[in-house]
């Protein structure tokens, strides 16, 4: 198992190409908020750059990272930050998961590509640097829909919140 020191998700350059239809909800199933970040992740398509140790793989707002907001990504943060296994899955752009499992102060990782030529990598990382990077990308993803007018600071405050919320990393201080 590699014990290695990189863990990030970043928002990188800015994608110019849609391959996909613009986003669309004829049954009017989907709330405004779901609706307004499918569009932001179409509209402002970018890059993002995953660093896990030795790894680098690059995704896409529209339809990996969209698709994990979906999955409702703020809960999946604070079920890791209490010691619950997650799995992320990126299953467009790059047929690939990321299992992350707590373990007292560290995050057993295993990165597997799925598919034709699939692989397995294991890494372990510092609990809370892995917690800080997923924390991290997803406030500045949701900040940049903020910026952009996509959606409201109390939408995005409301959506991220459980990301922040019931963790058992969290310093409590006293009065």
């Amino acid at each position: 198992m590699n014990s290695s020191q990189k863990f990030n998700f970043k928002l990188a350059q800015r994608f110019l190409e849609n391959y996909a239809d613009p986003p669309e909800d004829p049954l009017g199933e989907l709330t405004h908020f779901e609706m307004a970040i499918r569009r932001f992740c179409f509209e402002y398509d970018h890059t993002v750059s995953i660093e896990i140790g030795d790894e680098r793989i690059q995704v896409f707002l529209d339809p990996d990272i969209c698709m994990i907001l979906d999955d409702n990504l703020p809960e999946q943060i604070r079920k890791l930050s209490q010691g619950k296994p997650i799995e992320i899955d990126f299953a467009e752009s790059c047929t690939l998961t990321i299992k992350l499992v707590p373990t007292d102060d560290r995050i057993i990782c295993t990165l597997s590509k799925f598919g034709t030529s699939g692989w397995e990598k294991h890494f372990e990382f510092d609990r809370a640097q892995v917690l800080d990077a997923l924390r991290g990308f997803l406030a500045e993803v949701m900040q940049l829909a903020v910026d952009k007018g996509y959606i409201t600071a109390e939408e995005k405050d409301e959506f991220i919140s459980p990301a922040f919320s019931g963790n058992t990393d969290a310093v409590v201080l006293s009065k």
